[in-house]
C-alpha cells in the first residue's frame, strides 16, 4: 500500500453520476484491492498504471480525515457519492479508518449520502448512518453463485458476507439498495429472483455485462470479456430475471438506478 496526500477530498460529479443527481463524489483510496475483472475504473485518468495490474495496488489518501474535516460544510445538505472509483471498504479501512473518519467529519452538515459498495464492512458504520437524514448505502450483489463471484471479483468479498450486512444494516433501520451491476452468470436464477424479491431492498438495480470495447462501461476488462465467452446464457438469464422482476416490483436499469436518497 502506498499513501498519498489529497489536496481535496470532494471533487464536482461528472458522467453518469453528474446525470443521476450528484452534485459531489468522494474516494478516501486511488485504486482497489478486489480486482473486479470488469471495473470501468481502471480506465480512468487515476490510474497511471498498466491495466493487467488492476487489483493489486491500492493508494491511501492518509490525510484524507483531516481535508474533510476544513472542506465538509461546502457540501453541507448536497448529494454525494462515495465512492466512483474506489470501493470505500476496502479490508485496509479496517486498520486506517479514513471512510469512518470522512463519515464523522460530513454527520454535521448532513449531505445527501449515497454509499456505494461490496465490502460488508459498512456494516461497521450503522451507528453512523442512523444519525443521517438522508442515505441510502448500495452494496453490490451481482450473482448468485460464490464459484462465478471468484472469476470475476477474485478477491472481492464472499456473496454471503454481503447479504449479511444487508440484513444488518436493514435491521438497523437503515434504507439499503441491492445492486446486480453487472449481472454476473447465474447458477439458479429462480431462487435468485425469490431472494431478491423477499429482501425487499430499497432500490433494485439491474444492470447487464456489456462489451464496452474498452470505453468507460459496466465491463471494460478484457479479462472480464474473455471470461464471459464461457457463460453464453448470461444475456438471456439477465432478460428473463429482469422481465419477472418487474412484475412485483419497481427495477431500475442500468444507471437510472444510481439517485440520491
Amino acid at each position: 500500500m502506498e499513501s498519498v496526500v489529497a489536496r481535496s477530498i470532494f471533487s464536482p460529479a461528472t458522467g453518469f453520476i453528474r446525470r443521476g443527481g450528484f452534485a459531489w463524489t468522494c474516494n478516501p483510496y486511488v485504486g482497489c484491492t478486489f480486482g473486479c475483472t470488469y471495473c470501468y475504473a481502471m480506465f480512468l485518468p487515476q490510474n497511471r498504471r498498466p491495466l493487467e495490474q488492476w487489483g493489486r495496488w491500492l493508494a491511501a489518501k492518509t490525510n484524507a480525515v483531516d481535508v474533510a474535516l476544513r472542506t465538509a460544510p461546502k457540501i453541507a445538505r448536497q448529494p454525494l457519492y462515495l465512492s466512483s472509483v474506489t470501493d470505500p471498504y476496502l479490508p485496509i479501512e479496517r486498520r486506517l479508518g479514513l471512510t469512518r473518519g470522512i463519515l464523522e467529519a460530513l454527520l454535521p452538515h448532513q449531505p445527501r449520502l449515497l454509499v456505494q459498495t461490496r465490502g460488508p464492512l459498512v456494516a461497521r458504520d450503522g451507528d453512523l448512518f442512523r444519525q443521517w437524514q438522508r442515505v441510502r448505502v448500495n452494496l453490490s450483489i451481482p450473482t448468485d453463485d460464490d464459484q462465478i463471484r471468484k472469476v470475476f471479483e477474485p478477491h472481492a468479498p464472499a456473496l454471503e458476507d454481503r447479504w449479511q450486512a444487508f440484513q444488518e444494516l436493514r435491521g438497523q433501520g437503515i434504507a439499503v439498495g441491492l445492486c446486480v451491476t453487472p449481472m454476473l452468470p447465474l447458477s439458479d436464477p429462480e431462487a435468485f429472483r425469490r431472494r431478491l424479491l423477499e429482501a425487499a431492498p430499497e432500490v433494485l438495480v439491474l444492470q447487464d455485462f456489456h462489451d464496452s470495447q474498452g470505453r468507460v462501461g459496466a465491463d471494460t476488462g478484457p479479462k472480464a470479456r474473455e471470461r464471459l465467452r464461457g457463460y453464453p446464457q448470461v444475456a438471456e438469464q439477465y432478460a428473463a430475471l429482469l422481465q419477472r422482476l418487474r412484475r412485483d416490483r419497481t427495477v431500475y436499469e442500468g444507471e437510472a438506478g444510481f439517485f440520491p436518497p
